[in-house]
């Protein structure tokens, strides 16, 4: 089968490899779609030690196809079922595992597509049978791929905020992540404004119905946004994980605004401590999604006819793959997939 393989910095390999077979408790997923995530592209540009041992791992975890072989013990599905599977791999044991917050485990294994753990770029993909997710007919395979991590991933927080008509929502990075929060945020009836620095970005946002759109080199987004809105927004996703980005989210809130982090990147949070306490501005964490919403989140878009597959910009096949991660990595497109047959 093929398979890619990030090799070193900016490469990826093309690989012709067996198929797996499941082990017990397994099974086999023939993909259909996948996608390239922000977190794929974290080894691409800086490869660690675990891309460079030779044999490692193959990249990838936002999978969608079908089941296409059974190993020893599995119960409950069948082959030929349209599945998604949850990327992240976690203990079942903790507080919140037992909870339904697998996103939250606090004795996670490692994750599909990441240090050691084969993902699914590649035509066929190994699955423990519990991160199975039923894919519903109406949704395509593309959507499922869109879905499994970054669809997730955006619509959690918003949700979380209890975004609604009422609120103006700034969705900081417009990169894929970025613009399914606007779709989502729009679905829930909320007033987009989009900040990215891509000129490409900002214009495919405004296609996809952002009111306003914010280029921070042209001057301090919190005017800029208060030109149009001079209350300032009601609620705010930060999904760049940028320093510069972090430090003006209060001048973007109105008090007693709240805020989502969202986007991975830098490692600390740097902001004026009284864009917090004057403001009584409300900040949060969000990772992920937990898999007990994907059934929530597949209903949302047929309810509300989110059109998933418009943040897809490029879609190749796995033969493509150097060319795909390419583009992915420049940062002025939306969403990159890999489709299969």
């Amino acid at each position: 089968m093929k398979a890619l393989r990030t090799s070193g910095e900016r490469q990826v390999d093309v690989l012709d490899i067996p198929v797996p077979k499941p082990e017990s408790g397994e099974v086999l997923v023939e993909m259909k779609a996948t996608g390239i995530c922000g977190s794929d592209l974290h080894p691409y540009r800086r490869p660690t030690k675990w891309n460079l041992a030779p044999g490692s791992f193959i990249s990838g975890h936002e999978p969608s196809g079908v089941i296409a072989e059974l190993g020893a013990g599995v119960a409950g599905w069948q082959v030929g079922e349209r599945v998604v599977p949850y990327f992240r791999r976690t203990c079942g044991a903790c507080f919140e595992c037992r909870s339904r917050r697998e996103n939250l485990c606090t004795n996670r294994r490692t994750s599909y597509g990441h240090q050691g753990c084969d993902g699914s770029h590649a035509e066929y993909m190994r699955v423990e049978q519990q991160y199975l997710m039923r894919l519903p007919e109406h949704l395509s395979f593309l959507e499922g791929s869109i879905l499994a991590c970054q669809g997730g991933t955006a619509y959690a927080p918003l949700a979380r905020m209890g975004v609604s008509g009422r609120d103006v929502l700034v969705v900081s990075g417009l990169g894929p992540v970025g613009l399914l929060s606007l779709l989502f945020g729009q679905a829930m009836g909320a007033t987009i404004v989009g900040i990215d620095p891509s000129a490409g970005r900002r214009a495919l946002a405004e296609q996809l119905g952002a009111a306003l759109t914010i280029d921070p080199a042209a001057g301090p987004v919190g005017e800029q946004l208060r030109a149009q809105f001079p209350d300032g927004a009601d609620k705010l996703t930060e999904t760049s994980g940028a320093t510069a980005a972090h430090g003006v989210m209060g001048s973007l809130l109105r008090p007693l605004g709240i805020a989502a982090l969202v986007g991975g990147g830098t490692p600390d949070l740097v902001m004026p401590r009284n864009h917090l306490g004057s403001k009584e501005t409300m900040i949060f964490g969000s990772s992920a999604y937990a898999p007990i919403q994907f059934e929530e989140i597949c209903a949302f878009v047929r309810r509300h006819g989110v059109k998933l597959e418009s943040v897809v910009s490029e879609t190749f096949s796995l033969d493509d793959g150097p060319e795909a991660f390419r583009i992915a990595a420049d940062a002025n497109t939306g969403k990159v997939v890999f489709r299969f047959g």
